[in-house]
């Protein structure tokens, strides 16, 4: 209900032709995607998670690093000893859905779990959940000195809500975008905590969508109801105003521009840095054959070791992806020394000779960690570039 209004949805041309849209993207970014090697994939999902929770932070003034969300998925990965850092589980719940293991609520205790998860650390004593599950006072957003929206109250609402919430969500008679589009709206109208609620509702948003959508596409969302911001509070007032007596078709569509637009911003994205990697490879293919190797790459052919065609091919490559796909940057030496297939004792030094060549630079040394330097990239882009 919104006030004294059911709500409902109508299957309008525009909606219908919003989902087609949506869905004819699903198949051109699947095929930019499983035409990138496996490690580039790897590096951009990562990328992907930072811009997602930097986004879906800023969004409600939460202050957020790059570097802070970067460190939280290395000590997630086990990069590093695990410790209290900010921001560890909701990367973890991110990282999930791009891993394919992440499952929506089922119940209001799952609710309450993802709400823990996500805002972990992030919320004051005064503002934490008072009731069994979620708030029992009331609570309000305003815009300036007036008040736009007041939560569900009593705590026994919200949870009348929410289940009919997770009801509607298995209710296979309504299209999937539609449902977690809607869903979404009933989460956030309800408002069930005190504080939170953008970021634990984006979040099921994106669980939503996972289901629909490539699980690496539902991590777009954020970013894009960033930029616009406006026009997404907009469209819950809009639902809310008493005028539309309950009707959800306009949230409907301009949430779905959004999801439209966050799908078409990947697909370019996602054939850039293709393309990109398809630059690379050509370019060091043309490096290695030609006969002046080393020089062609920047090394002279007396200093030791010895450097091979093939070992310095995957070491520029794997470097190459990295820094088109990678937040960082940058490669440990140990998955330098896979991509070669050799020992890192045999490769060290071999990264020291592109290091002293000003190709390559050392960014850690526990671990040890490289990227290109300006000089490696002009190297790797092809004239025209």
């Amino acid at each position: 209900m919104i006030d004294e209004h059911s709500m409902f949805a109508l299957m309008t041309p525009e909606v219908a032709a919003l989902i087609e849209r949506i869905m004819s993207f699903e198949p051109k970014i699947r095929a930019e995607w499983d035409g990138l090697p496996s490690s580039a994939r790897t590096h951009y999902l990562h990328r992907m998670v930072i811009d997602e929770v930097q986004a879906t932070n800023d969004i409600e003034q939460v202050r957020s690093t790059r570097r802070e969300i970067s460190a939280a998925i290395k000590a997630v990965l086990a990069e590093q000893p695990i410790v209290s850092k900010r921001f560890l589980e909701m990367v973890r719940l991110y990282l999930d859905i791009g891993d394919y293991e992440a499952k929506g609520p089922q119940t209001l205790d799952d609710i309450r779990a993802a709400y823990d998860a996500v805002t972990r650390g992030e919320i004051r004593d005064e503002d934490a959940p008072d009731g069994r599950r979620f708030r029992q006072g009331p609570v309000s957003i305003e815009s300036g000195t007036k008040v736009v929206h007041t939560g569900v109250l009593p705590e026994s609402a919200i949870d009348d809500a929410l289940t009919l919430m997770l009801s509607q969500g298995r209710d296979d008679s309504i299209p999937r975008l539609i449902r977690a589009v809607v869903a979404h709206f009933i989460f956030e109208y309800t408002h069930p905590f005190y504080d939170g609620n953008g970021r634990t509702g984006r979040y099921l948003l994106a669980l939503d969508l996972r289901q629909v959508l490539a699980p690496y596409a539902s991590l777009a969302l954020s970013a894009t109801v960033a930029d616009n911001k406006d026009r997404y509070y907009r469209a819950f007032a809009d639902a809310e105003n008493p005028l539309n007596r309950g009707d959800l078709t306009p949230y409907l569509i301009d949430m779905l521009e959004i999801v439209a637009e966050a799908q078409h911003r990947l697909l370019l994205d996602l054939s850039e840095r293709r393309r990109k990697i398809e630059t690379i490879k050509a370019r060091i293919r043309v490096l290695l054959d030609d006969e002046q190797f080393p020089l062609s790459v920047g090394l002279d052919r007396e200093s030791a070791p010895p450097v091979g065609r093939d070992d310095i091919g995957a070491i520029l490559f794997t470097l190459g992806q990295a820094h088109y796909f990678d937040a960082n940057r940058a490669v440990k030496s140990n998955t330098l020394a896979d991509a070669v297939g050799r020992s890192s004792q045999f490769v060290r030094p071999r990264l020291q000779r592109l290091d002293d060549a000003g190709i390559i630079e050392t960014v850690t040394k526990k671990p040890l960690r490289f990227r290109l330097t300006t000089r490696g990239v002009s190297l790797l882009e092809s004239e025209g570039e």
